[in-house]
């Protein structure tokens, strides 16, 4: 964890697929077809959900075929101001990673004797609990951290010297993370005060634990040839033997050595990825570079099977034993890009990590309402986030998932389009993304491993016959297919209907909104005043086409429920008007020879702080060369007074212009910083 200060319109459908009956009796025993090790299933990130809210929504988190679940971090923490529960302004999420005591229960999330009984209840539908935790650093609030470590013999902290580098790893695990006080892991004392607070986790129902900014932490044989290695410790062979099943580490490998690049190869030295391989010998770790690469597939509809199957991890590093993600709650805060991927983009990117054979997939969870115009939704701590983990082909790669563990693997795009990718894993079955526009069918296309027979797709039922080695059936646009016999029933989840895209504006000429539709039959779309229109879940509606800008269009979705009630959502759209971009430039010359960068940072602020177009530092800004940095205003900050801090990111006055209130930005012009600190506008 880092801490940082889319009327009429023409209705076009892409039938994807149908999902559950109507709801059943919540179970009394775990759910059928959840996978018995937390390795072989998914974990399900409920990113700031309080514990009640997991509690009350753990049927339909075990109904999505999750294994497990991933809360935030649990012990004490800083307390926002005026308590407040905004993911921003007052209430400041990355407080979570703030620690301030070893505890279990904190304001944000509930108490312990809530997340006692939520661990209960979880373990009931046989869902595990993994914990994340921070334990290399407490806040940079030195007196609100409690007075035990404060004292504690030994010391209970490092001195705070020089920011952290990856250039060395004493500088990597021994110097402060951006001011937080580093706790001194050599010291037996703070690891059996910190390993008392694990235990007290597993026995409060605990199955496993996220470790914050592993690292950051040494290891038993780290060295250093600048200042000896005199700071390798036990700590991690010392904290781990917690009694619990399941347990990684954040070893992030881009920054300053690795740099994620979409053409990059695989076997770096480990040594330049914060020691991956060597983290391996005690815990799982994240795999962050694959998940770059992953959203990049994505994005760019780059299925290839060579592409998407090298994970890019290090030598000497096992593949086993890394955790999966497409984004994380750090990329999704901190980078402006990822709030910019769509549902169906990270359901596709999903499906590959999920169907394959190595690796824990983690499905992070966007705040509720999440779009890429309203990045952060409905915006409150402890809220359940997105309805996107109940999409059909989640659910059913999920089951599909649990049901292949042990099995082996094969990628390939058997009809030579990157846009269509096979994942086979053993003989008995496959996952099969089609991320173009075009429904694919296929009348004999070649496989590698799944055997002759009939299968059904497990999201929308249809028919796949393999014969002689060859595939017959058909996958709809810009959707996956799950193709196996599934052997389990599952549950069903409450009667739901909705678009995935909240009402709002959209600034292209047409939109494409995802119905969802649970739990309910009958299901209709009525967009503006066109005839009401048949739907399932997961089809594709698309609105805007000859729709005047300014312009707002009424989307209506009804179905009927398993008591015969009739249930309708309505939305409305508004087809925004163009406006220019406004682009800033900045020119490091301005700034002099106390300017120290390595990158330029822009931290762009509405009026009252509400909005930003990420936390503090910002959004690093195209260099453009010779000094010149450039930098795209998102659109959802147009509409408002705004304005901009450039820094560095590291933070004093010398590296961040202006140094107090940021500077006024002219909406749909091109600017840049003058010597004398005033605006030349370019266009």
């Amino acid at each position: 964890m880092k801490k940082f200060k889319r009327t009429k319109g023409i209705l076009a459908f892409s039938l994807l697929f149908s999902l559950f009956a109507p709801l059943a009796a919540e179970p009394a025993v775990k759910v059928e077809g959840l996978a018995e090790k937390t390795e072989d299933g998914a974990i399900f990130h409920a990113w700031c959900w309080s514990f009640n809210t997991i509690k009350k929504n753990l049927s339909e988190i075990a109904a999505a075929g999750f294994s497990a679940l991933q809360t935030s971090p649990v012990s004490q923490c800083l307390v926002g101001e005026d308590g407040g529960l905004e993911i921003f302004g007052k209430g400041k999420w990355y407080y979570h990673y703030q620690p301030t005591k070893y505890v279990v229960g904190n304001y944000q999330l509930g108490t312990e004797k809530e997340f006692i009984a939520m661990c209960e209840e979880a373990h009931k539908y046989g869902i595990k609990v993994i914990v994340d935790t921070v334990i290399n650093h407490c806040t940079a609030t030195y007196n609100a951290i409690d007075p035990e470590l404060r004292n504690m013999e030994g010391g209970g902290f490092h001195a705070q010297k020089g920011n952290w580098s990856e250039v060395d790893r004493f500088e990597e695990t021994q110097n402060a993370l951006s001011g937080l006080w580093d706790l001194n892991t050599q010291n037996p004392n703070v690891q059996q005060h910190v390993l008392a607070f694990l235990k007290r986790c597993v026995e409060d129902g605990a199955d496993g634990f996220r470790y914050d900014a592993a690292k950051l932490i040494e290891l038993p044989d780290d060295s250093s040839a600048t200042y000896g290695n005199d700071f390798a410790s036990d700590f991690w062979p010392t904290v781990l033997n917690n009694g619990a099943a399941f347990q990684y580490g954040e070893v992030l490998q881009e920054g300053g050595n690795i740099t994620y690049s979409s053409d990059m190869k695989s076997g770096y030295d480990d040594s330049l990825s914060s020691r991956l391989g060597a983290y391996h010998r005690y815990m799982r770790t994240t795999n962050s570079l694959y998940g770059f690469r992953v959203r990049d597939a994505a994005v760019h509809n780059n299925f290839n099977a060579a592409f998407v199957g090298d994970t890019l991890l290090p030598a000497g590093a096992n593949g086993s034993k890394v955790v999966t993600w497409v984004e994380s709650h750090d990329n999704f805060c901190n980078d402006a890009s990822y709030k910019e991927l769509d549902g169906q983009q990270i359901v596709r990117a999903w499906a590959v990590i999920a169907s394959r054979k190595n690796g824990t997939p983690l499905f992070f969870d966007r705040p509720m309402g999440s779009t890429a115009n309203t990045p952060w939704g409905e915006n409150k701590l402890g809220a359940a986030g997105s309805n996107l983990f109940k999409d059909a082909q989640v659910v059913e790669v999920n089951f599909f998932r649990n049901a292949m563990a042990g099995e082996d693997e094969a990628l390939s795009n058997p009809t030579g389009e990157d846009e269509v990718l096979f994942i086979e894993r053993g003989k008995r079955g496959v996952v099969i993304i089609n991320a173009s526009a075009q429904k694919k069918t296929f009348d004999g296309v070649p496989v590698k491993m799944i055997a002759d027979g009939e299968y059904t797709d497990q999201v929308r039922g249809g028919t796949v016959r393999v014969e002689g080695g060859k595939l017959y059936g058909s996958v709809n646009a810009e959707s996956v297919a799950v193709v196996y016999n599934k052997t389990v029933k599952t549950p069903a989840f409450a009667p739901a209907i909705e678009s995935s895209v909240p009402s709002g504006y959209f600034l292209e000429d047409t939109m494409k909104l995802n119905v969802a539709i649970r739990g309910c039959t009958d299901a209709t779309c009525t967009v503006g005043k066109d005839a009401p229109v048949s739907v399932q879940n997961g089809d594709v509606i698309e609105i805007g086409k000859g729709v005047p800008f300014g312009k707002s269009i009424a989307v209506t979705i009804a179905a009927t429920d398993a008591n015969g009630k009739k249930i309708t959502k309505k939305y409305s759209y508004k087809k925004a008007l163009y406006k220019k971009n406004t682009i800033v430039y900045f020119d490091t010359a301005f700034m002099g020879a106390g300017w120290k960068h390595d990158r330029v940072c822009a931290y762009i602020y509405n009026e009252g702080g509400v909005k930003a177009n990420a936390s503090w530092p910002g959004v690093e800004m195209e260099n453009m060369g010779g000094g010149k940095y450039k930098y795209v205003l998102p659109y959802e900050l147009e509409n408002q007074k705004t304005y901009v801090i450039f820094n560095n990111g590291n933070g004093g006055d010398k590296n961040q212009y202006p140094n107090g209130a940021g500077l006024d930005l002219y909406k749909g012009t091109q600017m840049i910083l003058q010597s004398d600190g005033s605006w030349k506008l370019l266009k």
